[in-house]
């Protein structure tokens, strides 16, 4: 699990807005030699659906799964690439393979991947969730 300790900016219809710390990629960017970017500069604010009662101002952790980076790239690249090759290929097999039906394939099927992701978009494993760091009542909201 990766987590991000953060802030509860704002809470609405079921989502917290939370401002999370930048953590820093080489962990010298301030040092000589260091990448020179400035990471640790403002924070990144999600919004993440909640199930549990948080305030504005609380302190939270922002937990997300291992594998959900690598299955959400899988997801969106693969989906996509395969999309376009089936697009190609239905088109060729259809109207032969004159340059305009293949690039009328690969943009359909390209628009069949965005809609499809679209759809299916609400996959548990990869949305983040929010743990309460304050030792109050975590129950959840009804």
């Amino acid at each position: 699990m990766n987590v991000r300790s953060g802030q509860v900016r704002r809470v609405a219809d079921g989502f917290a807005w939370v401002d999370v710390e930048r953590q820093s990629g080489c962990g010298r960017c301030a040092e000589s030699g260091g990448c020179g970017r400035a990471c640790e500069s403002a924070a990144a604010t999600y919004v993440i659906p909640v199930d549990v009662a948080v305030l504005p101002g609380e302190r939270v952790d922002v937990v997300v799964s291992q594998r959900a980076p690598l299955i959400a790239a899988l997801l969106t690249y693969g989906v996509a690439l395969l999309a376009l090759f089936v697009g190609v290929a239905l088109a060729m097999l259809l109207a032969g393979d004159s340059d305009l039906s293949v690039a009328a394939g690969a943009v359909v099927g390209l628009i069949a991947a965005v809609l499809w992701l679209r759809g299916s978009r609400s996959r548990s494993t990869l949305i983040p969730s929010v743990r309460i760091l304050s030792g109050r009542d975590l129950s959840p909201r009804s």
